[in-house]
């Protein structure tokens, strides 16, 4: 959420409310514009508005102007890339991707989760948001004793947080959307 969030530090037009923002940026055009989120130039830029709005320019894409626009291009970005990497993923594993997972904070975004969920065309589930706190807790429960592997860890985990699950939807427009972002995405 880098990228949303030093956006935020320059709008001046936008609710303070990371929520607000994110139901807003759903007002937006859909597939407007795209970025690569792990272009270089988006690591700390002076002014991460200008950073995306040269590379949309450089792209021959639509310009965004709104926090909205912004915002949403942001969103669709990222779910768009995490289907990149899972291709990548799948392309090495020895066994089936079937399903993604995210933890921390960026499992607060629903609107995200939902475009993950879309791009990829299969479920996302979210949850523990506090995963690396959870983590040193299990560690430190297994070395004392507590637990015996990571597969009782997990399931302890699992039992103990709620956990949401997002289904794919409209998974067409998103296929569309793919073979534009894989043209920008080099």
């Amino acid at each position: 959420m880098w990228l949303l969030e030093r956006c935020r530090q320059e709008w001046t037009d936008a609710p303070a409310n990371v929520n607000d923002i994110n139901r807003d940026a759903m007002t937006a055009e859909p597939f407007r514009s795209f970025i690569n989120p792990d272009d270089p130039r988006f690591a700390n830029p002076a002014s991460m508005v200008e950073a995306i709005q040269s590379f949309c320019q450089e792209t021959g894409q639509p310009i965004p102007l709104t926090y909205q626009q912004m915002a949403r291009c942001i969103f669709e970005s990222l779910a768009l890339r995490y289907r990149q990497v899972v291709g990548y993923l799948r392309e090495l594993a020895p066994f089936p991707i079937e399903k993604l997972h995210v933890i921390g904070g960026g499992t607060y975004n629903q609107y995200l989760m939902q475009m993950a969920a879309n791009s990829l065309s299969m479920p996302v589930l979210t949850g523990p948001v506090e995963g690396t706190a959870i983590g040193n807790i299990m560690l430190q429960a297994k070395a004392a004793g507590l637990v015996a592997n990571i597969f009782e860890m997990r399931h302890i985990i699992a039992d103990s947080i709620e956990m949401k699950t997002y289904l794919p939807q409209d998974t067409e427009a998103w296929d569309a959307a793919y073979e534009r972002f894989t043209k920008i995405s080099k």
